[in-house]
């Protein structure tokens, strides 16, 4: 069964229909509750009664805190205790303290040492060589007999390196890169 209506008819269709719809959902939507009446201007001093905000928010801070433990990933309980065995040797075992551990003697860390340059000057007519070391990230110009830190003492200063001896009398040498 085919129809043809007019442009004219469709729109009144149209137009009824929406007519409808919005007055249908009109009658079937019930009007929200009206608000409980509240007294203007600020309670009276001495008064007991609460306002309505502050009953509803002492009900939330009455409510039960939510259960600590649930499907919270990022949330971990307390281990339970192991439960102990019937056998005496593990009781023992368990009575018995631990050993405390044994203190770990560490030595200080070594100083970073790098040679960074050498510089050259003239005294007394004769060139004198300064070295650029980097102790631990400190820049230190240092000459021959010189004390650097962590107990280095600087032995000798060529164009390309340097000689350093520690407090145990080990030497070392530090090249340009």
């Amino acid at each position: 069964m085919t129809s043809n209506f007019a442009p004219r008819s469709v729109a009144w269709i149209a137009v009824v229909a929406l007519a409808a719809g919005w007055t249908g959902k009109s009658l079937t939507t019930p009007e929200p509750p009206a608000q409980a009446e509240r007294p203007s201007g600020p309670r009276p001093l001495g008064s007991n009664v609460p306002m309505p905000q502050a009953e509803r928010l002492h009900d939330r801070a009455t409510v039960a805190p939510l259960p600590s433990r649930g499907r919270n990933p990022f949330v971990y309980g307390a281990r339970s205790a192991a439960r102990p065995s019937g056998s005496s040797r593990d009781t023992a075992m368990m009575a018995a303290p631990a050993p405390a551990p044994a203190p770990v003697v560490t030595e200080p860390p070594t100083p970073v040492l790098r040679l960074t340059g050498i510089a050259s000057s003239l005294e007394d007519g004769m060139a004198a060589l300064t070295a650029i070391v980097t102790v631990n990230g400190a820049m230190s110009f240092v000459k021959p007999g010189a004390q650097l830190t962590g107990g280095y003492t600087v032995l000798r200063v060529d164009e390309t390196s340097v000689v350093l001896v520690d407090a145990s009398g080990v030497t070392q040498t530090l090249r340009l890169p």
